[in-house]
């Protein structure tokens, strides 16, 4: 397999220099790490069948302080250099579509105390496949499709369903899974089914590194509806049960998690009023069970949690484009106190930074990176448009716990104010193959932690992207 993997490595990279001349035809690119919809879809129009190349390298700067335990006496200080480089393959005809891609990604971290001896070399990382998917747009039945393999699948803007790969970052975000979705006019209705091992076991590896996507297995199967039969209105809705078993961690570490099983229903809704005004709002229930753990003497226990969130949204059509945006996200806690009740949101598949690139971090000695839950926040956001390419976002929160965290006294207080976080992003398009931005963080952290400095995140990133059709099949 491995030989396999290699030798298509060669073939992509070998096109990308064979077809550059086509290059000045491709599409736009999509903006880069934006929630996008990918799904089995029908096809509307006769496609001539075609085969298209892409490309994509992603260089990012990452410098953060204080982010682990907010305690500016240990020195937890990072510099890092991320470099990801993507390529694909896809052959789309009018019945079928089949998507190949590989992804590569490593890190350079510099030495910044006498300790790091010497800074990471520059070598590569594993390559593996973030894409393999069949897509059959046509069967027998008009309006179902049929998608299934390594794809991506991101919804609603993300907060049940976005990323299935948490712990190797954003250098993938795929899902093992199988769709079936039935699309009548502009709705869509989906039978999903998932099945995400800790470790990849189902597609070869090149320089295997043996890493750790998730803390333990996931499988999960689920319904979710989609419908924008409206111009001034979007309504989600679905249900999941999922299961979470084999962490690999030792029974006796504090945050090793039992075989659990989970149930998960929400809707989600878009209120697009006259004058630019929006509403949005999501919530989500769940229930279930947790095995015991005799290691820790933790019961068995019930899972009852929730999660949702409102904002209102005003954007002005006059000069920069400007735009005010303020509301609350909540995420239920585990009471200290209900051992036999766990009350803590699981976030299911979107341990992504969708509120905030360095507070995922902080997470950390919690439940895990980017485990969103026990969290009340309040938001405050605008943005402005001054040139064509250039957005610029300002953003304010403030965040507190529902319950204080007493399973690590060495990080974390016993009040429930979390602290503010605040942001600031600016995003240029060079053009339609070059997109950079900047991003700066400050969280001021609250009576939560025990120690209390500030910690910091700078992230600077440049992104090159194109397409380009190899091959196209006319229709005689």
């Amino acid at each position: 397999m491995n030989r396999i993997c290699c030798t298509v490595a060669f073939l992509l990279l070998g096109c990308t220099f064979a077809f550059s001349a086509e290059l000045d035809n491709a599409p736009k690119a999509p903006v880069p790490d934006a929630p996008k919809l990918v799904a089995s879809t029908p096809a509307k129009a006769v496609e001539a069948p075609s085969i298209t190349f892409g490309f994509d390298q992603r260089i990012r700067n990452e410098d953060w302080n204080n982010a682990l335990d907010m305690n500016s006496v240990t020195d937890d200080e990072r510099r890092q250099m991320r470099y990801r480089t993507r390529a694909w393959v896809k052959y789309n005809s009018e019945p079928v579509d089949f998507v190949v891609g590989l992804v590569d990604e490593f890190y350079k971290k510099y030495a910044l105390k006498p300790a790091d001896v010497t800074a990471d070399r520059l070598n590569m990382d594993e390559v593996v496949f973030d894409n393999l998917y069949v897509n059959f747009k046509k069967l027998p039945v008009h309006g179902l499709s049929l998608s299934f393999g390594r794809q991506d699948l991101q919804r609603g803007e993300g907060f049940i369903l976005f990323d299935g790969t948490s712990g190797d970052g954003s250098r993938t975000a795929y899902f093992n899974s199988v769709d079936l979705a039935y699309q009548h006019k502009n709705s869509k209705f989906e039978l999903l089914g998932i099945l995400d091992p800790r470790q990849d076991r189902f597609l070869g590896i090149i320089h295997n590194q043996h890493k750790y996507l998730t803390e333990w297995d996931e499988q999960a199967i689920g319904l979710y509806y989609t419908n924008r039969d409206h111009k001034s209105s979007d309504v989600d809705a679905y249900y999941f049960y999922k299961k979470e078993v084999k962490d690999f961690r030792a029974p006796s570490n504090p945050q090793f998690q039992p075989n659990r099983n989970i149930s998960t229903l929400g809707a989600r809704t878009v209120q697009r009023f006259a004058n630019g005004y929006s509403f949005t709002g999501e919530f989500a229930a769940q229930w279930g069970g947790q095995h015991a753990n005799a290691a820790t003497g933790a019961p068995a226990a019930d899972i009852r949690a929730w999660g949702g969130y409102a904002y209102a949204k005003k954007s002005f059509s006059s000069g920069w484009k400007p735009y005010v945006l303020s509301g609350v996200w909540a995420l239920s806690g585990d009471d200290p106190n209900k051992p036999r009740t766990l009350n803590g949101f699981d976030p299911l598949f979107s341990r992504w930074p969708k509120w905030s690139e360095l507070y995922l971090y902080t997470l950390v000695p919690e439940r895990g990176v980017a485990y969103w839950t026990n969290n009340k926040m309040f938001q405050v956001e605008a943005g402005l448009n001054p040139v064509a390419p250039l957005n610029i976002r300002a953003t304010f929160y403030e965040e507190v716990a529902l319950h204080p965290d007493l399973k690590n006294l060495k990080v974390f207080g016993t009040g429930t104010h979390r602290g503010e976080s605040y942001q600031l992003r600016a995003d240029y398009a060079i053009n339609d193959k070059w997109k950079c931005h900047v991003l700066y963080e400050n969280f001021v952290p609250g009576d939560f932690y025990k120690a209390q400095a500030d910690s910091f995140f700078f992230q600077a990133q440049v992104m090159y992207r194109f397409t380009a059709k190899l091959v196209s099949f006319q229709s005689r």
